[in-house]
């Protein structure tokens, strides 16, 4: 692959992952600092949730019309805009409108960046999914492991989010300069149809789900370590950094992984693994154990997005665009929409019993391949094309 493609590309995702990774180790900060319950907190998120849902469509709408190498771009730059903005808001209504403004933008990120390492792919004839889901799990144990070391020498949250938006302004040079690709996708969009594909509807569930889970961990298990296993705010940065990197890792050996195992086996595997290491942590009675169970955790989440985002551009009755821009949404709506609803449960009972759902929804993503036709045989040999072939043909009938 070229080098100038793969980096700047690898760089989005390194950019994306240090912002949720800040975001993600100062929200138990901001809840002290603006004397919120849980009640009071969730609804911060679910200001973040409303902005994703109004950028997400408009990212595919805009990728469609002008590619999402000008859209991630432009959704790159509101993105650092957006983490330095929220270092002037002090209130918890200003606050509320920062985090509307960061969903939005992070939103359209999202959807874009994945478009474009999927136009990327295609362009160069070889996968980097998951290298580029991996610089995403770095970059938010980057976040949140810088974010541990500032909190224990005492910053504060608006000297972190300034520094993170200056940070990740030169993180984005390479894609700003240049780098990334055109859309392949204009061809296929002419024999690809636009019809509804309910494989498709599937394989959103399943996004959102991963998502789901995925998104309430970084929101609420530093949370829990804190108000509920009783660490420091930097330790509980800390058990955040240490789920990231088993994500990290996980994520790149991915390739290799479904190189030698079928995706549905991987995908079921994950499932069971996010939902026994989220079981460990929130039974686990002292913080080594938790910390082991939210590693586990990490393990068990790293291949799910990769899986299911590049099976969306399979799709035989939309357009590839059109079916990356759909399952993204539906996915990162589960990502942005976890941590609220986990909130408003645990306001309504006990913070550890609204974590239950992310057990449930590890769960529901090892049913998925039983109900979605993802291929079954073990490869005997990596695919010849690795943009096409990792999974199996999708069922558009079913």
């Amino acid at each position: 692959m070229s080098r100038t493609a793969k980096w700047a590309i690898a760089s989005l995702f390194l950019a994306d992952g240090i912002g949720f990774g800040v975001w993600a180790a100062h929200v138990p900060v901001i809840q002290t600092n603006l004397h919120l319950d849980t009640a009071g907190l969730s609804f911060i998120l679910l200001s973040l949730v409303a902005g994703s849902i109004l950028s997400m469509p408009l990212a595919g709408f805009f990728i469609t019309k002008f590619s999402s190498r000008s859209t991630v771009r432009v959704a790159a730059a509101c993105y650092i805009l957006a983490i330095a903005l929220l270092a002037a808001f002090k209130s918890h209504w200003t606050f509320m409108l920062g985090a509307g403004l960061f969903g939005a933008s992070k939103g359209a990120l999202d959807v874009s960046v994945n478009a474009q390492a999927l136009a990327v792919e295609a362009h160069e004839q070889r996968s980097c999914i998951n290298f580029c889901q991996g610089c995403w799990s770095v970059g938010g144990l980057f976040g949140s492991g810088i974010s541990s070391v500032l909190l224990h020498h005492h910053f504060t949250a608006s000297t972190d989010l300034f520094l993170c938006a200056g940070v990740l302004f030169l993180v984005c040079l390479p894609s700003f300069k240049g780098g990334l690709v055109a859309d392949p996708f204009a061809q296929k969009q002419e024999s690809g149809g636009s019809h509804f594909d309910p494989y498709l509807i599937k394989l959103a569930i399943l996004a959102f789900f991963g998502l789901f889970a995925e998104g309430s961990v970084g929101d609420w298990a530093a949370v829990y370590l804190h108000l509920n296993v009783g660490t420091t705010l930097s330790w509980a940065a800390a058990g955040y950094a240490g789920y990231a990197i088993c994500m990290a890792a996980s994520r790149f050996t991915g390739g290799w992984l479904l190189a030698r195992f079928s995706e549905a086996n991987v995908l079921f595997g994950s499932g069971v693994l996010v939902a026994i290491g989220f079981s460990t942590f929130l039974l686990a009675p002292t913080w080594p154990l938790g910390f082991a169970g939210l590693g586990l955790t990490g393990v068990g989440m790293a291949n799910i997005v990769p899986i299911v985002i590049k099976a969306s551009e399979r799709s035989t009755r939309m357009s590839a665009g059109a079916a990356i821009s759909m399952v993204s949404t539906v996915g990162y709506f589960g990502l942005l929409a976890g941590p609220p609803l986990i909130g408003w449960v645990a306001h309504a009972t006990t913070l550890r019993f609204a974590l239950v759902l992310i057990i449930t929804a590890g769960l529901i993503v090892a049913a998925g391949p039983r109900f979605t036709k993802f291929s079954t045989e073990e490869p005997s040999e990596p695919a010849a094309n690795p943009v096409t072939s990792n999974l199996g043909e999708p069922n558009p009938v079913s």
